[in-house]
């Protein structure tokens, strides 16, 4: 009786946690926000040399979904680090499959914006932004 029991209770544990894996589950949109000519969102490769150029903090990154259907619904939105660098998480279940709409604002920069299917591995956002003149 004592096994069964243990047994039992190990099963239990057992799905529990299969059940808070999945109940957690969420993928990551990495990029770097950098200066640029022109304002302008890409996805390019994680080994692309312009990653490595010096960032801009504060700018903050949003993902939605492509006005296109008329849908407003939001994926995520970042603030970049000092870097430049971003992470927004998106619930798997809602990983997006088509394209969606990347915007970029911060001060003394033109927004970007652009229509991009997100990041597979090995790729990342890539977001420049053209300095503004200033008054």
């Amino acid at each position: 009786m004592l096994q069964h029991t243990k047994r039992a209770a190990v099963v239990l544990f057992c799905l529990a946690v299969a059940a808070g894996m999945t109940a957690c589950s969420s993928m990551k949109v990495a990029g770097r926000v950098v200066p640029g000519a022109i304002s302008h969102v890409g996805v390019v490769d994680q080994s692309d040399e312009r990653l490595g150029l010096a960032g801009l903090g504060g700018i903050e990154v949003e993902i939605a979904a492509s006005s296109g259907g008329g849908s407003n619904e939001h994926y995520g939105r970042a603030m970049t680090k000092a870097d430049g660098s971003f992470s927004i998480k998106l619930d798997s279940s809602a990983w997006p499959t088509d394209r969606v709409q990347v915007r970029a604002k911060g001060a003394q920069y033109a927004s970007a914006r652009g229509l991009v299917f997100l990041p597979r591995d090995g790729q990342k956002l890539l977001i420049l932004m053209e300095r503004t003149a200033s008054d």
